[in-house]
């Protein structure tokens, strides 16, 4: 993954981007000097045209330091959210693709976090992990250079506080990540399941084991904490340590008229900023370290093989399926159905049978306690199904579309919005399919969120279409109409029509009926 992310930056703009940075420092260092030069040599009285090119120096550097940190942080900043974006496009291609398979061990929210959190740890590294520990090292290496005929070998000491400044990336503790991922599993895992707790009666004892994950997380955050202050405070009194040693031998350089006072002063400013600049080294070396961890966990499951059905003309098929959470009671056990070519079929069962849990299971977004779920093979994805709870693209409806099918046509859009009764609202937003809808379709009420998500299960054309709960929120003629669509429109195009709902009137249009309260643990 770290390879797939750096192939995302050009070598010209990285090495653009190392240009500017390196330049704003070195700019910031020059301006120091130059002021230490100006003032060292104002004391001595001089005439005033002698201090002509310090003057015009300071200025100088001074608005050039402005001007390429401004550059610095607007190339630096904007290629960041490039990067950012284009990661979390990938990582979401890499979950449409997975959604639709059964996946070993794989655990609900995990791909969603990594879509947010873990490509934002990736635009903070780009931003405070990458480009400062280059420029810091050129520049040290610059100074070296400079400072050689000076200092002799006590020069060494520069390149020896550069390497003790990487001293966080052996020695940070990175096990938080660790309690951290835990933690998230099993707050998601609660969160989830907290009906079916419920209704099996052990919710107080989740929240205690929750509670104790929290605890030994935050307990993990302080000890880190107190280690990474002792490692600064540790480097701190380094960086002191060898200014002092530095300064002694610049004195020492004046003293044998290698030097004049002037270059002293000139000197020791600029050594000044560089240590300055060194203390930015551990938070990037452990921006670094977080961007590792980050880019582990971005790497995609493997998919296994899906085992054969019994026959060819069953999409697919479920055996003694059984599933619960960690430490609680099977939701359900022993369920096994299967779904042939045409027979659409509906799921129901009372509040806290695990619907839910089962679309989960059929979409592979989970993996079952026990039994298998088995597809026919196909050239393409066997089932398109989007869970109640999915995530909806914040630019447009045409934007979502795309995301999800991106070869389909304008034509198939428009069919899809009809079939789902969105055609009114298409009309009345601003910029019709094109409007966009917020953070996560904010905009949109419950009842056109669902709709959105009918037609987007619509416009694909995998053989199994997964509905859960298609007419929450809508009011009965448009529930009718929608679900008159969906059917009619899967026997046309030969596709087959799984739809978890709760409307017990319309079961007369399915050929299949599961009720899971006969396999539920209530």
């Amino acid at each position: 993954m770290l390879r797939a992310i750096f192939t995302m930056l050009r070598p010209f703009e990285l090495c653009l981007l190392l240009v500017l940075s390196l330049s704003a420092m070195l700019a910031n260092l020059g301006l120091l000097g130059a002021a230490a030069w100006l003032i060292s040599s104002a004391a001595l009285m001089p005439p005033l045209y002698a201090l002509t090119l310090g003057i015009t120096a300071v200025r100088a550097l001074g608005i050039g330091r402005a001007v390429l940190r401004y550059g610095e942080r607007y190339f630096t900043h904007a290629k960041a959210f490039q990067l950012v974006e284009n990661l979390r496009l990938r990582l979401y291609d890499i979950a449409n693709n997975l959604a639709n398979q059964p996946l070993k061990q794989a655990k609900q929210g995990t791909m969603l976090n990594a879509l947010l959190t873990n490509a934002a740890i990736w635009q903070d590294f780009f931003l405070r992990g990458l480009l400062p520990p280059a420029a810091i090292l050129l520049t040290t290496m610059l100074l070296m250079l400079l400072l050689c005929p000076v200092l002799g070998y006590g020069v060494l000491l520069l390149p020896l506080l550069y390497i003790s400044h990487l001293l966080p990336l052996w020695l940070s503790p990175t096990g938080k990540a660790r309690f951290s991922r835990a933690y998230r599993n099993t707050l998601l895992d609660y969160a989830q399941g907290s009906h079916e707790l419920l209704t099996a009666g052990t919710l107080g004892t989740a929240c205690t084991e929750l509670d104790w994950s929290a605890g030994m997380w935050q307990q993990k955050l302080l000890t880190s904490q107190k280690k990474q202050d002792q490692i600064d405070l540790s480097l701190g009194f380094l960086r002191v340590l060898t200014l002092l040693v530095i300064f002694a031998l610049l004195i020492d350089a004046v003293q044998q008229e290698i030097i004049s006072g002037i270059e002293l002063s000139l000197w020791l400013l600029v050594l000044l900023a560089l240590m300055q600049e060194l203390a930015q080294l551990p938070p990037a070396v452990r921006h670094f370290q977080e961007a590792k961890l980050a880019a582990k966990a971005l790497q995609a499951p493997a998919i296994p093989k899906a085992s054969a059905p019994a026959t060819a003309s069953e999409l697919l098929t479920v055996q003694d399926l059984a599933f619960h959470y960690p430490q609680s009671p099977a939701i359900f056990t022993d369920l096994s159905f299967s779904i042939i070519s045409g027979c659409h079929t509906a799921i129901i069962g009372d509040s806290g049978s695990g619907k839910t849990t089962l679309a989960y299971l059929l979409a592979g977004l989970w993996q079952p306690t026990n039994g298998t779920i088995s597809y026919t093979p196909t050239a393409t994805s066997p089932i398109c199904a989007l869970p109640q709870g999915s995530f909806l693209f914040s630019q447009s409806i045409r934007e979502n579309f795309l995301r999800l099918h991106p070869d389909i046509s304008e034509i198939d859009i428009t069919n899809a919005l009809q079939a789902a009764q969105l055609s009114k609202l298409i009309k009345s937003l601003p910029k019709g399919i094109d409007t966009p809808l917020g953070d996560n379709a904010c905009t949109l009420s419950g009842g056109e969120r669902n709709r959105l998500i009918t037609a987007l299960i619509l416009a694909s054309k995998c053989p199994l279409l997964l509905f859960d709960e298609p007419t929450a929120g809508l009011d009965t003629p448009t529930a009718e109409k929608v679900l008159d669509n969906i059917i009619d429109r899967s026997n046309l195009t030969g596709q087959t029509v799984i739809v978890i709902t709760h409307d017990l009137p319309q079961l007369h249009r399915f050929q299949q009926v599961i009720n899971l309260n006969t396999y539920a643990n209530c």
